[in-house]
C-alpha cells in the first residue's frame, strides 16, 4: 500500500465484538472491514497479519480505527490527541484490585500502534547485517532506490518503525497477555458504564482541549506509568506521586501538607486518609532523595512500624484507588462548572471582543474557518451582554471591520447591496475617525436588516449577528455624534 490519504490506529492486544467510539474515532475489529474502500480494506488485512503475541502465534483479531490524513512521523497535533486517547483507555482498563496489588490490564496491553501507508526502505524492513531469515522472503523486489510498498509506524506514540506486508510486529514485553473477557465494546458500553463517572472522562476526549483537561490527561499518563509491568516499587511510588502532583497542582513547597489538604477537600475528612497521605509522601521523598522507597507498607494509627502485625496493605494498594477517586471527584467538578458555564462567566466582554479580533487576524486559517472560530465567542457575548462592565468602543469597531474584511475574502456570492456595504465597512479605518466608522457599520446593519435570515450562509450570519450586537452597543453614540456634527454645520 502506498496511498497516504489515511492512517490506521490499532490496539493490537485489545479485541472488540462491535464498533466502539472513543475520542471521536470508531474502533472496529480487524475482522470487520465492511464499507471500507478497497485500498483501506487491503491495508487492514495486511496490518492484521503482522500482529503477533509471541513466536509464531498471531493475534486473531485486534481493534482498529481509520484516521483521516495523518502522517505518523510528523508533528501533527492530532497525534497528541491520540496519546491522550491511549492514556484514557489504559487508565480505564487499569481498574486496580481492591485487595491485591494488581491492575486488570497493564499499560503494555493497551499499546497503540499507528500506521501510514508509504514506500519504505528495505534497509529498514530487511536489514542484512548480522541477521538471517528463518522464513522464505515473499515480498516484492525493491525498486532501484531499495524501496517497497509498506508502512511508516509509530509504537505507543514514541517509537518509530517501518514494516512491509509479511513483517511481524510483537508487543513491548516478552510475555503479552490476551485477556479472555476483555472486549472494548462490551467493556465501554456496559461493564464500565456501571463505574461512576467513567463517561465524563470519555466525554473529555471529545471536547476542545483546556488547561484543566490537559492536566487531567497528563496525570493519567503518570498514573499509567506507575502501573507498567516490571517496574520497581520505588519507581512506581515516584510515578504515582507525580500523578497526584499533576492532578492536584501541588505547589513546590509543603507538598505533603498540600497533598493531605487537597485529597481531604476532594474526598472529605475520611478517617486515616491523612495518615496514608503522610506515609505515602514520606515514601516518595525517600525515593527522590535516597533512591529507594525503603518501607512500602501502610501502618494504620497506633501500629508499630517495621512489625508485620502493624502492616495493613501497601501504600500503592490504596494509592491507586485514592487517585481514581480524586479523578472522579475532579471530573464531576469540571462537569458542574462546565454546565454552569463558569469559565465563560468569569471572562469580561471587553476580553471577548479582543479575542474576536485575535481570531479574525489568524491569517494561517481560511476565511471561513476564522469566522467559524469566532462563533462561540460571539454567542457568549450575546448571552452576557447585559453584565455590567465597560467595553472599549474602538475594539468593537475593529471587530466589525475585521469580520467584514474576512467575509469579503470568503468565496461567497453576496447580493450587490450587501457586497458594497461589506466592502465599505472593511475599508473603514481608525484614521477616518469614529463617526465615519460608525456610519459604515450603520449602513451594513441597515442592509442586513433587509435580508432573509433563513437564506444566509453561516459565514454571513455570523457577521450579521456581530454587527447587530455591536450596533446595539454603539447606536446611541452614533446618533449623538451625528447630531453634534449637524449642530456644528
Amino acid at each position: 500500500m502506498t496511498n497516504s490519504d489515511f492512517a490506521v490506529a490499532i490496539f493490537p492486544f485489545l479485541k472488540t465484538s462491535s464498533p466502539a467510539r472513543i475520542g471521536g474515532y470508531n474502533f472496529r475489529s480487524t475482522e470487520d472491514v465492511e464499507g471500507l474502500p478497497p485500498h483501506q480494506a487491503t491495508a487492514i488485512d495486511e496490518l492484521a497479519r503482522m500482529l503477533f503475541v509471541q513466536s509464531d502465534l498471531r493475534v486473531k483479531s485486534a481493534s482498529y480505527a481509520i484516521l483521516p490524513d495523518i502522517e505518523v512521523h510528523s508533528g501533527d497535533p492530532r497525534l497528541r490527541h491520540l496519546a491522550h486517547l491511549r492514556d484514557v483507555v489504559a487508565y480505564l482498563y487499569a481498574a486496580p484490585h481492591d485487595v491485591f496489588e494488581t491492575v486488570f490490564l497493564s499499560p503494555e496491553e493497551i499499546s497503540l500502534v499507528l500506521f501510514t501507508p508509504s514506500r519504505v526502505s528495505t534497509l529498514l524492513t530487511r536489514p542484512e547485517h548480522h541477521t538471517e531469515s528463518v522464513t522464505p522472503l515473499s515480498g516484492p523486489d525493491p525498486d532501484k532506490g531499495d524501496y517497497v510498498p509498506g508502512y511508516n509506524g509509530l509504537y505507543n506514540l514514541r517509537h518509530a518503525f517501518w514494516v512491509e506486508p509479511g513483517s511481524r510486529l510483537y508487543g513491548p514485553k516478552p510475555q503479552m497477555t490476551l485477556n479472555i473477557s476483555q472486549d472494548i465494546h462490551i467493556d465501554f458500553e456496559h461493564r464500565m458504564a456501571r463505574r461512576p463517572y467513567h463517561h465524563l472522562l470519555l466525554d473529555l476526549l471529545e471536547k476542545p482541549e483546556t488547561p484543566t483537561s490537559l492536566r487531567v490527561f497528563s496525570a493519567l499518563h503518570w498514573f499509567n506509568a506507575a502501573n507498567e509491568n516490571g517496574l520497581s516499587q520505588s519507581q512506581a511510588v515516584l510515578n504515582l506521586a507525580v500523578a497526584f502532583e499533576t492532578l492536584l497542582r501541588l505547589p513546590e513547597s509543603s507538598k505533603t501538607d498540600r497533598l493531605v489538604d487537597a485529597i481531604s477537600l476532594l474526598l472529605g475528612r475520611t478517617e486515616r486518609l491523612d495518615e496514608w497521605a503522610h506515609q505515602f509522601y514520606k515514601a516518595r521523598s525517600q525515593v527522590a532523595h535516597e533512591g529507594n522507597v525503603g518501607d512500602q507498607f501502610f501502618y494504620p494509627s497506633g501500629a508499630s512500624k517495621g512489625q508485620s502485625t502493624g502492616v495493613f496493605g501497601s501504600l500503592m494498594l490504596y494509592g491507586r484507588q485514592i487517585f481514581q477517586l480524586c479523578v472522579n471527584t475532579l471530573l464531576v467538578g469540571i462537569d458542574l462548572a462546565e454546565r454552569a458555564d463558569l469559565r465563560e462567566k468569569l471572562v469580561s466582554n471587553n476580553e471577548r471582543f479582543q479575542k474576536l479580533c485575535e481570531l479574525l487576524q489568524r491569517t494561517a486559517d481560511s476565511a471561513s474557518n476564522r469566522l467559524a472560530a469566532v462563533e462561540p465567542v460571539l454567542r457568549a457575548l450575546e448571552r452576557y451582554r447585559f453584565v455590567y462592565g465597560g467595553i472599549d468602543v474602538g475594539t468593537q469597531l475593529t471587530a466589525v471591520r475585521l469580520s467584514a474584511s474576512v467575509l469579503g475574502d470568503c468565496t461567497l456570492s453576496l447580493a450587490e447591496d450587501v457586497a458594497n456595504a461589506v466592502a465599505a465597512c472593511a475599508a473603514s479605518k481608525r484614521a477616518d475617525g469614529e463617526f465615519k466608522q460608525l456610519t459604515a457599520i450603520e449602513a451594513l446593519h441597515s442592509v442586513f436588516k433587509k435580508q432573509d435570515l433563513a437564506t444566509l450562509a453561516p459565514e454571513i450570519r455570523i457577521v450579521r449577528d456581530l454587527v447587530e450586537l455591536v450596533w446595539r452597543n454603539v447606536f446611541t453614540r452614533y446618533y449623538w455624534l451625528k447630531e453634534r456634527n449637524q449642530d456644528k454645520a
